[in-house]
């Protein structure tokens, strides 16, 4: 019954990829986490028709006021509003669809910045020394946003050129094993992108293009490299593969909502891949009937996340569905339900 259930669950997520669905207007529950700007490309493929869903939600505070649990309209958008579907790249990058509403799941900004957890971190070209070069930090905070300046350590000597572009990581903390206790390395999280805008012989400055957490002194730089898109195309599998939940992508999290990323204990040593599903499961648990029997209830998967990327040993993961009011904790075990093919 529960391989029945996923398989359900799964054949939705993807059917509704392929075929359009109305296009008539339709609301959207809010969630923790949800911006406009993200409701945009989720439902048009497009992040700038966020002010049709505003217009048409005259209700709202303000866009930074979406309380989770009230209802928004989706518009229709000149005939076609939740149908869209783009299998190409385009400004806004390369999109693999999948969900009910053909809705663009795993952008390439999402796979671009999952970060990872490891003990062979990515090797540093370079490290930021200064992050206030541009002296515009009148808080006097030691970070740097999107449009702020930045210093970097290398420079001509080290081929440095103008309008090169590098991914910033730092280092996050320590990950043990919610089981064992084994140390599997640390997280390793992308904190934005940033270009080269002038150099020198032995030092540069960039400006930081994206930022999605802070960026601060000591963070490091490695060449950018575009990734590249995963078609979702899975089959249901027959063995078994149990994977633990051991940290989030954001480090403040305590527990995890849909659309987070989190990191899984399990990776390309245990034949994983981009693309694979797994789902966390309300297990079943025996029960006296009134009629004097005891019987055995049924698992029920209550959450379910795509693998992102993958290390020998570790995988990240984004949850795209979560059906019950239990949400995802570290330590938390979730099972394989579908191998990509």
């Amino acid at each position: 019954m529960k391989s029945f259930t996923v398989a359900l669950s799964v054949f939705i997520l993807l059917m509704g990829a392929v075929f359009s669905v109305s296009t008539a207007a339709r609301t959207h529950c809010i969630r923790y986490g949800d911006t406009l700007w993200d409701l945009a490309i989720r439902y048009y493929s497009n992040p700038f028709y966020w002010e049709n869903i505003l217009n048409a939600n005259p209700s709202i505070e303000g866009v930074e006021l979406l309380r989770p649990g009230s209802e928004l309209i989706i518009p229709d958008i000149y005939g076609n509003s939740v149908s869209s579907i783009s299998y190409g790249a385009d400004i806004y990058g390369s999109y693999t669809t999948a969900g009910t509403s053909s809705r663009p799941l795993l952008s390439r900004l999402l796979l671009e910045t999952a970060g990872m957890v490891t003990d062979e971190p990515p090797d540093p070209v370079s490290y930021i020394i200064e992050t206030d070069v541009d002296d515009n930090d009148k808080y006097g905070e030691m970070v740097a946003y999107p449009g702020d300046l930045v210093a970097i350590d290398i420079g001509q000597d080290q081929g440095v050129e103008i309008n090169r572009v590098y991914k910033i990581y730092k280092t996050g903390e320590e990950v043990r094993h919610p089981q064992t206790g084994v140390l599997l390395g640390n997280v390793i999280r992308v904190a934005g992108v940033c270009r080269i805008t002038d150099t020198a012989a032995s030092s540069s400055v960039a400006i930081v293009e994206h930022a999605y957490m802070s960026v601060n002194e000591g963070d490091y730089l490695v060449p950018y490299t575009s990734s590249a898109a995963i078609p979702v195309l899975t089959s249901e599998i027959i063995e078994n593969l149990d994977a633990y939940v051991i940290a989030f992508q954001d480090p403040d999290a305590e527990q995890a909502y849909s659309y987070d990323v989190l990191y899984i204990d399990k990776g390309a040593s245990s034949g994983l891949q981009p693309g694979d599903i797994f789902s966390m499961f309300k297990y079943g648990h025996e029960v006296l009937s009134p009629s004097g029997r005891t019987v055995e209830t049924l698992d029920i998967p209550v959450s379910e996340l795509i693998i992102l990327d993958i290390t020998q040993s570790t995988s990240s993961a984004l949850i795209f569905s979560i059906a019950s009011s239990d949400l995802v904790h570290i330590g938390d075990r979730i099972e394989l339900v579908r191998k990509q093919i």
